[in-house]
């Protein structure tokens, strides 16, 4: 089969590759789209912090495919079903998380890394979906409703972040938010905070493109820093500052601009990995800032990617216009280098 491959460092090709066999307790998937997580690109650029580039590695996690082989022990699945990822952690059922807040996934059962199937466990329950076929455990996917196509499918979960960034920051209908950064997460946190009544919703960017894409997917108002003072504007235009600032870039220098911008305890959330940045404590103090992490993807509240899903089925959020080109999964490399480049939003990789 082929699969997009990890060479070395900003190295991804496409070769061919075993394809893995189904076996007891697992599914084997047949990919049909999957999208290119801001963690796909930092960890082949190798910048993702503690998860240096392994070459070899077959990246991918957000992704809309089929049943094409049912293991043996799996019930309740067919062959031709339309499926894609859901809440799925590797618990040790021994930590404190396990045993207080992880429970419900494991059901009664022994899911810990020891008792998966060993092809689980070398394939990873987050890496591999670009490739033609890949193995999941059955409680790591969620079908997929006839009414979300497989391109919308295939960026429920990064949707995700922005269901755990309304929740997290306590986003409430009336209120007033930016979100810096129209990325893919962005623009999903954007669509978020309008299904959730939030008003008006103002998006930042220094990228024209996706600024435009913003304003055609519903924000309020855009403004580009390279253009004008975006603390003034955001200002003028909500009184007294934003009552939340969600933060979807990786840059810490916005740290700042968020805390001069935001209102007298207002809230500033912090979505995905934000780089080391100095910032004055006492403006913090003395605006009473509330500041919380946002965590989406597997590392977010449990029970978030099916409210994605549910918003993307009853039409709530539509997420099909983020999607800036369909890539064959040959050209896995110019998909990657054209999200360094911030030429492509949201591309999809088809097999």
């Amino acid at each position: 089969m082929k699969a997009a491959v990890v060479k070395g460092k900003g190295l991804i090709t496409c070769e061919e590759v075993p394809t893995p066999s189904v076996q007891p307790g697992t599914l084997l998937l047949k990919m049909r789209y999957c999208s290119i997580c801001g963690t796909d690109l930092e960890y082949v650029a190798g910048q993702m912090h503690g998860n240096p580039v392994k070459a070899g590695a077959i990246p991918g996690h957000e992704f809309a495919a089929e049943v094409a082989a049912i293991g043996e022990g799996v019930d309740g699945w067919s062959v031709g079903e339309r499926i894609t990822t859901a809440d799925f952690l590797l618990p040790c059922g021994q930590c404190y998380y396990c045993r207080r807040q992880l429970h419900h996934l494991c059901q009664g059962k022994d899911v810990s890394p020891r008792a998966l199937p060993k092809v689980i466990r070398e394939y990873g329950n987050r890496f591999g979906s670009m490739a033609e076929y890949f193995i999941r455990p059955p409680h790591a996917v969620q079908r997929v409703p006839d009414n979300v196509s497989d391109e919308e499918a295939a960026l429920v979960e990064p949707l995700r972040t922005g269901v755990s960034a309304i929740k997290t920051t306590e986003l409430k209908p009336g209120e007033s938010a930016v979100v810096i950064g129209a990325g893919k997460i962005g623009l999903g946190t954007m669509l978020c905070a309008k299904a959730a009544g939030a008003s008006p919703v103002v998006v930042i960017d220094l990228i024209k493109s996706r600024l435009d894409k913003a304003l055609e997917v519903g924000a309020d108002a855009v403004f580009n820093p390279k253009e004008v003072d975006v603390i003034s504007e955001v200002v003028k235009l909500t009184e007294a500052g934003p009552d939340k600032v969600i933060i979807c870039v990786r840059s810490g220098d916005v740290l700042n601009q968020a805390a001069d911008m935001v209102r007298r305890g207002g809230t500033i959330g912090l979505a995905g990995y934000g780089l080391p940045a100095e910032i004055d404590p006492m403006v913090w103090w003395e605006k009473q800032i509330r500041f919380i992490t946002i965590a989406g993807g597997f590392g977010g509240p449990s029970g978030l990617i099916y409210t994605s899903m549910r918003l993307v089925a009853s039409k709530q959020v539509n997420v099909k216009p983020l999607v800036s080109e369909i890539i064959p999964l040959e050209d896995v490399q110019r998909a990657f280098d054209s999200m360094y480049s911030g030429e492509n939003l949201a591309p999809l990789l088809k097999p």
